[in-house]
């Protein structure tokens, strides 16, 4: 009885407080702490039903006058039992609707929370819930820009040790799930993203990772690794069943493609920053398909004859090899038009292969290539996503033997590139078909070096 009249009491207590004064004092708290203007819109609301809790409603955070993050509120909840020794900890935190912008300006900085020199206390948190959440993230530096909307997490058992923030960091632990319904990049765009989350001392799992991408199914896992001094990331991504008209459709809306493609990512990063964690990357990219088509342009017909390389570029013919999200970033700047222009006719690809090993940021073309019924096209070189640039990329006809026939080069960063015109390295006369079949040492009884030598046959 005595137990229960002290619990009625502290309820008492509990609705009598002057939710004025104490939204004023956590107002300059939370101001205080995160070194941003916090505001609470409305009067601060109590509640007993689902155990002792306060809401606070219309958040708004800023800094130097500008909006960082809004919230339509944040409901924060107590144990009843702890309350009445003094002890007012959270225990959990719902956060409903929240809208947050990061910013990472060229020098580093952040327009967020900057932790503060000094320790800080052991911490521990039931639950944490995030409801349909909007969240935005620009690198003034590089211009990249991510959003995702429609977000949900729950994390529970959020704990860590306290100490300097490197302690905090090998000591934290917490586990739940994320769910976005959609994440995007300049045009690449994923749905339905979800994944579990596992961590304990620094080291967090995401084990299944799962999303709709290009109409296509991307499975895989993740593990990110905080509690180094240089933060560590591996990814093993698989996108099967990604839809070549999609991609294509992107580039030019008006495209007619079809065919389905899978790829195949392995990523190991290190770095603090975005551009730290481009820059050491190392792994491999493969694509790989079955028949592909587009509508529009006849490539085969367009190499029928030498002079008619000249009316276009090989290099655009390097959209069918770059598909899928890395195509979106070389073609960020540049557009590829001789494949997307339309001349008439179609164009079907046999057979397909892009894989790429990376290195350092570095991704180099290990055996890539594609064959239409009359000829072969190979790559060679690489991409540098560490500066977004290419590194003496090649594309070339291929004959029988894999010399190349006609070849082309481009060079320079992503969004403007230097581009060679065709260069035919063979002066006879007659048909490209021709030549292709009969190859560039029979005709010209000269050693050549081989251009291609992988696993895409020669029609």
């Amino acid at each position: 009885m005595l137990a229960a009249l002290v619990v009625a009491a502290a309820f008492v207590v509990w609705w009598l407080v002057d939710t004025d004064r104490i939204k004023k004092r956590l107002e300059g708290g939370l101001t205080e702490t995160l070194g941003l203007d916090v505001e609470i819109g409305r009067p601060l609301q109590f509640g007993i039903v689902q155990g002792p809790s306060v809401t606070l409603a219309n958040i708004e955070v800023s800094r130097e006058g500008q909006v960082v993050a809004t919230a339509e509120s944040v409901r924060v909840g107590f144990s009843a039992s702890r309350l009445l020794v003094g002890d007012a900890h959270p225990r959990n935190l719902h956060i409903k609707q929240p809208e947050l912008v990061v910013e990472r300006t060229p020098a580093g900085a952040f327009n967020i929370y900057k932790p503060q020199p000094g320790k800080l206390d052991e911490f521990t948190l039931q639950r944490l819930r995030v409801s349909d959440a909007r969240l935005g993230y620009r690198d003034q530096a590089t211009e990249m820009k991510w959003q995702g909307e429609k977000c949900y997490l729950d994390l529970r058992n959020i704990r860590h040790k306290g100490g300097a923030l490197a302690q905090v960091l090998e000591s934290l632990a917490a586990g739940g799930e994320l769910q976005c319904g959609v994440v995007s990049q300049d045009r690449f765009r994923i749905s339905d993203l979800s994944m579990t989350v596992r961590g304990e001392n620094g080291v967090f799992e995401l084990d299944p990772v799962s999303a709709k991408a290009f109409e296509g199914e991307l499975s895989g896992r993740a593990e990110v690794d905080v509690s180094l001094k240089t933060p560590a990331i591996q990814l093993e991504n698989r996108l099967t069943g990604f839809d070549f008209g999609a991609f294509m459709r992107i580039l030019n809306p008006d495209q007619g493609a079809a065919g389905k493609i899978d790829l195949e990512l392995t990523l190991n990063a290190k770095g603090s920053s975005w551009q730290e964690l481009r820059q050491n990357a190392r792994g491999r990219l493969d694509l790989s398909s079955g028949e592909l088509s587009f509508d529009g342009f006849d490539l085969d017909e367009e190499l029928e004859d030498y002079t008619d390389t000249q009316r276009f570029n090989l290099i655009d013919a390097g959209a069918v090899f770059l598909a899928g999200p890395v195509g979106l970033v070389v073609t960020r700047g540049y557009e590829f038009t001789g494949l997307l222009g339309g001349s008439g006719g179609s164009t079907t690809i046999a057979q397909m292969v892009s894989e790429w090993s990376i290195e350092n940021g570095v991704a180099r073309a290990s055996d890539v290539a594609f064959r239409t019924p009359e000829n072969r096209l190979a790559l060679s070189g690489a991409l540098n996503f560490g500066n977004y640039s290419f590194q003496n990329l090649r594309v070339a006809v291929v004959d029988s033997e894999g010399c190349a026939v006609v070849e082309q080069q481009i060079t320079g960063p992503f969004h403007e590139p230097e581009i060679e015109r065709p260069n035919v390295l063979v002066t006879v006369t007659g048909p490209m078909l021709d030549l292709v079949e009969r190859g560039v040492q029979a005709i010209t009884n000269e050693e050549c070096e081989t251009f291609y030598a992988g696993a895409v046959e020669h029609p």
